[in-house]
């Protein structure tokens, strides 16, 4: 099956996808029930499902030892002012 993607979603005019029997049927099936009007919707709904996964996953995965991914870079300044602005007095023993 080739699926041809619309150039408005797309720089490409178009892309050639090898799909599997079992995946062609799936896509057969899904436009045969009324859910998608073409196989490029099918295709298009799979790649957003595909693209949320992704991003929740680079979510959870960071480098060991980082926890950038826990702070905007505003908030990060935000920190460091009131780092600066606290001063800690370190006794001598």
């Amino acid at each position: 099956m080739k699926l041809k993607i619309d150039s408005i979603y797309s720089r490409l005019t178009a892309m050639n996808i090898a799909l599997t029997k079992h995946f062609e049927e799936l896509i057969e099936r899904l436009v045969a029930s009324g859910r998608y009007n073409n196989s490029s919707e099918v295709v298009r709904a799979g790649l957003r499902n595909l693209e949320a996964e992704e991003r929740a996953l680079a979510m959870v995965t960071f480098p060991a030892g980082s926890l950038r991914h826990l702070y905007r870079n505003a908030d990060n300044q935000a920190e460091r002012r009131t780092a600066q602005a606290s001063t800690l007095k370190v006794e001598a023993e």
